[in-house]
């Protein structure tokens, strides 16, 4: 009886509903041939069987056929607990998702990427044009019809293909059918998005799918930097200086990050970007009061709009806008700006992947991130990889560590409510620069809330082996480590952030917001401070007819000191519930873990990284790089 009862669990016993929806595609071969081959042992070992009627015999065999396709559960989520479930969606709302295709060839991406990044490669410099990286990593043709296919087949109609994603539109009725879920909207933060736990797709095209979007994902995307302290200062005459111990301006960086009397060239071809998310923009108006301020020559910038992004001037060069509506699919009808709630990094990356080099800024800095833990591991990974391969194309991508130390919620989404660090994402990804962020004045040192630690989900960085391992032979007391390790906090063998570090906070930044300036800070102010510095060496290394820098890590981590300044002292910490910037409780944080912390240290440290830029020592060695 033993085949018979496989065929039972096959058919429609409560073992089937797991197996339909609960199995990976090796699992699901090894459920198919234990049919064929138990009924034939079935009917060997038991003579009467062979005398059973055929039309008996065919149906068991039929039964065995026409069992349905196994699917393979391609995410499941458990949110953090700020995430509540408030309502069930209307079956017959429309609803917009893409499907990113499995990308090929990626076992290759961190070996070509290391050879055009680490300084004394022979290949160091030499980008990838995008037909190269599209011939190199785009999605096989038979990925794009399989998947096509299948919702076609599934009575989609509104499909289209952008690069490497198959985007769809379809009611949600039809979508909780396709991908055998139940969409619903959840409360993310006060914001009301329509996701769900879980989805499967059929195994048939599990192979061509990387992950759908926005499914699992329940994002809080926000900006690092200080909202509560917007404190208006008196209004400065032009070409003023100031007490840089008490409000840090241009001047003040200038003197103390070595740029005084270096001139760049506005013809030199060095462009900076700043991404603004969500649907948030700078003025130029403001732009040009602080440039008048501070006695700088005016300019403008240009801004482009991102899968539905809105240029307010409401309240960085170059600007890109994304809005984090759905990606574009003739038909239906699109939700407005007001409505948009995809997290944008896929959209972001997928739209700059799509120009051409001389399209291209070479230095893009982003304030926005998410806790790692929310973000579902195979969107991490996808978003990851296309940052690596903005690398190949030569662009600089810098990206603030966070404003909560060792972490804000220290709580991991796995269901069990396991207290561990969190850092940030997308900080997290080897292939980004995480930039950290300093206090206090001639000296800097490192700001409490810096955030930095080690990824819960990327392997090291090969460019930082040495710099991580003498920091935990000699930098973090021996009791500190052992008590992370033991509680399960972090895993100090994963990727370490931050790589690099800039003022932050404590004294404030001067600024200009809505016509008004004030004081502001946070890695928002931090990570456009460095991206300014490399928009600097691009300048000069195009002037003296060489490529740009390209991805930074390998370079900064070759520094000794000199071009970056070490930060030996201060510290970060988090996981106490408290916001950094007021020392005030805030509700829901998740977990407190007593005495997280990391302290700055000689050379690497969770804190402030390889230090602070030196301008004048660090253009030397930027420009000695053949």
């Amino acid at each position: 009886m033993i085949g018979f009862r496989h065929v039972a669990v096959g058919i429609g016993s409560p073992e089937c509903f797991k197996v339909k929806y609960h199995r990976t595609v090796v699992d699901c071969a090894c459920l198919i041939f234990p049919y064929i081959f138990y009924i034939k042992l079935f009917m060997n070992n038991r003579p009467e069987i062979s005398k059973m009627p055929k039309n008996l015999l065919g149906a068991i065999f039929l039964i065995v056929l026409v069992t349905p396709a196994l699917s393979v559960v391609m995410s499941q989520a458990n949110p953090g607990r700020n995430v509540k479930l408030t309502m069930a969606a209307d079956i017959n709302q429309t609803i917009t998702l893409s499907i990113a295709l499995t990308m090929s060839n990626l076992d290759r991406l961190e070996d070509k990427l290391k050879a055009v990044s680490t300084p004394g490669s022979l290949d160091y410099g030499k980008y990838l044009d995008k037909d190269e990286i599209d011939a190199l990593f785009l999605p096989s043709a038979n990925a794009s019809a399989a998947v096509v296919n299948w919702l076609r087949s599934n009575g989609v109609e509104h499909i289209s293909q952008q690069g490497s994603n198959v985007n769809f539109a379809t009611t949600v009725a039809k979508a909780n059918s396709l991908l055998s879920t139940r969409f619903a909207y959840y409360d993310v933060a006060g914001v009301q998005k329509l996701r769900t736990k879980q989805y499967s797709v059929p195994d048939e095209v599990a192979n061509h799918i990387h992950l759908i979007h926005p499914t699992t994902y329940f994002g809080t995307t926000k900006p690092s930097k200080i909202s509560e302290s917007l404190v208006p200062v008196a209004p400065r005459a032009t070409n003023a200086t100031s007490n840089c111990s008490a409000l840090v301006t241009p001047d003040c960086f200038r003197s103390a990050y070595g740029i005084e009397g270096y001139t760049p060239d506005p013809n030199s071809g060095s462009r900076v970007s700043f991404g603004s998310f969500i649907n948030q923009s700078a003025r130029l108006e403001d732009l040009h009061l602080f440039q008048q301020a501070y006695g700088i020559p005016l300019s403008n910038f240009t801004v482009e709009l991102i899968n539905g992004g809105k240029d307010t001037q409401d309240v960085n060069e170059h600007e890109f806008i994304t809005g984090g509506s759905p990606p574009f699919v003739p038909g239906p009808v699109m939700p407005d700006a007001a409505h948009n709630t995809n997290e944008p990094y896929l959209e972001f990356y997928e739209y700059l992947l799509k120009k051409t080099n001389d399209e291209l800024p070479q230095v893009i800095s982003n304030s926005y991130g998410d806790g790692e833990g929310t973000v579902p591991p195979d969107y991490a990974k996808r978003v990851c990889d296309m940052i690596g391969i903005m690398g190949l194309r030569g662009v600089s991508i810098l990206q603030s560590s966070g404003d909560s130390g060792p972490g804000a919620s220290c709580v991991a989404n796995d269901g069990k409510n396991h207290t561990e660090f969190q850092p940030l994402f997308p900080a997290s990804c080897p292939y980004i620069t995480a930039v950290g962020g300093t206090q206090s004045w001639a000296p800097e040192v490192g700001w409490i809330g810096s955030g930095g630690g080690f990824s819960n989900y990327f392997a090291q960085g090969w460019y930082q082996a040495d710099a991580v391992n003498f920091y935990l032979e000699n930098g973090i007391e021996l009791e500190a480590k052992e008590y992370y390790t033991a509680g399960g906090f972090t895993n100090f063998s994963r990727r370490a952030i931050p790589d690099i570090a800039a003022h932050s906070w404590d004294p404030g930044f001067a600024y200009y917001y809505n016509n008004t300036q004030g004081l502001t800070g946070g890695l928002s102010a931090s990570t456009p401070i460095v991206a300014g510095v490399i928009g600097l060496l691009n300048d000069a290394r195009l002037r003296a007819g060489k490529p740009t820098m390209g991805f930074l890590n390998p370079f900064i981590y070759s520094l000794k000191h000199g071009p970056v300044t070490d930060v030996i002292y201060g510290g970060s910490e988090g996981c106490t519930g408290k916001n950094p910037f007021t020392g005030e409780m805030r509700e829901g944080l998740g977990a407190i873990i007593p005495y997280a912390t990391w302290n700055n240290t000689l050379d690497w440290d969770p804190v402030t990284g390889k230090g602070i830029p030196n301008f004048q020592e660090m253009v030397k060695a930027a420009l000695a790089i053949i």
